[in-house]
């Protein structure tokens, strides 16, 4: 399996964009971008990523972007070294994408959780499960650039990562280019998954090497700029009925025999759950 470089990616997903929708307007807040072209979306603002550059002051000035045409921009901005011109052109990305018309209802770490509890399992980034699961004894490391208590630096993390069986990953190992690495490095992965508000709605991921992505979508524009305003920085912290979690699944017969055979009785996924 060859994981596309990072620009090829971006254009690899972009294909199934909108191809004549405008920027109409962008807000852009502490932790997040949301930006409007036929509809709302969002990206996480990343900052301080190897590589990457962290604009200040009048730089990181985007107004001249509105009304520019949609597509052009996103790939213009992704293909930047800067860390908001990378996050404003995800926003925008993900606004131009259709909603997959297959979708799994709920949170997809709850997909997983039954296996997480007994085979070994890495978070690439930090999610507040992956801690709570850590703190319970559980198999499961967390992996990150910046490193909380408990966590393991990305540069330390090959033992952990050779021998995991499930990996959650952010968004944000597409934006910061990191993608390619986790996969070659989590090679006994029965299970990969990307998650969060940085992840676009594109079935391109699955050629990756993914097994589930899990999509967050703006539900509530109002309630959702309100929490950022206020400086909200987690998607589980965000007002009921801001944003939406679905999550897309390339065979859902084939993630449901994979889950059963790390052990799991998946209880998370029903017929119910599938629209």
């Amino acid at each position: 399996m060859e994981i596309p470089h990072y620009e090829m990616l971006i254009r690899e997903i972009a294909k199934a964009a909108a191809p004549d929708q405008v920027i109409e307007d962008l807000r852009i807040y502490t932790n997040w971008v949301l930006v409007k072209t036929g509809k709302w979306s969002l990206s996480t603002i990343f900052r301080g990523m190897p590589g990457l550059t962290d604009p200040a002051g009048m730089d990181s000035w985007m107004g001249d972007w509105l009304h520019k045409p949609g597509l052009e921009s996103s790939i213009e901005l992704l293909s930047s070294t800067e860390t908001l011109r990378r996050a404003v052109g995800m926003a925008c990305l993900k606004s131009l994408l259709p909603e997959p018309q297959t979708i799994i209802h709920g949170n997809a770490i709850d997909m997983v959780k039954n296996a997480a509890a007994h085979v070994p399992t890495c978070f690439v980034g930090y999610f507040k499960e992956g801690a709570e699961w850590r703190e319970m004894g559980w198999p499961v490391h967390i992996v990150e650039l910046f490193p909380r208590p408990g966590d393991i630096h990305w540069n330390d993390a090959d033992e952990v990562l050779s021998r995991a069986q499930i990996v959650l990953m952010s968004g944000l190992t597409i934006v910061n280019e990191t993608l390619q690495a986790v996969i070659r490095r989590t090679p006994d992965a029965k299970i990969r998954v990307m998650m969060g508000p940085t992840v676009p709605p594109s079935p391109t991921l699955f050629e990756c090497g993914l097994d589930l992505i899990g999509v967050t979508l703006v539900q509530n524009m109002e309630l959702m700029a309100r929490y950022a305003e206020l400086g909200g920085g987690s998607i589980s912290h965000s007002p009921l009925s801001a944003l939406e979690r679905i999550n897309m699944v390339k065979d859902i017969s084939a993630f449901k025999k994979k889950l059963l055979s790390l052990g799991a009785v998946n209880k998370e996924i029903g017929e119910s759950d599938v629209a």
